[in-house]
């Protein structure tokens, strides 16, 4: 692996982190709580949905998504596809 390769991926993790705090910070304190939960089985934040009535948390492992709603519930069988 060259140099070019590793500053490559280097800066791909640092969006990659800077992209998840920045969405950890828009959780409520119920969804702070389910999504750590889910972390430890290697779920990653991947979106934030917001609406009128609701925010709903999107996180994804491999390719299972789970979604946890603004009162902290977590669905692993939400009824959505994530576009790739």
């Amino acid at each position: 692996m060259n140099n070019n390769d590793k500053d490559s991926q280097q800066a791909e993790r640092r969006n990659t982190l800077s992209n998840t705090q920045m969405l950890w910070t828009n959780l409520n304190s119920a969804q702070k709580v389910a999504a750590s939960s889910l972390f430890y089985f290697g779920f990653r934040l991947i979106f934030i949905r917001k609406s009128d009535i609701d925010q709903i948390v999107g996180l994804l492992l491999e390719d299972k998504l789970a979604t946890i709603n603004a009162e902290g519930d977590i669905n692993t069988r939400p009824d959505m596809c994530i576009r790739g």
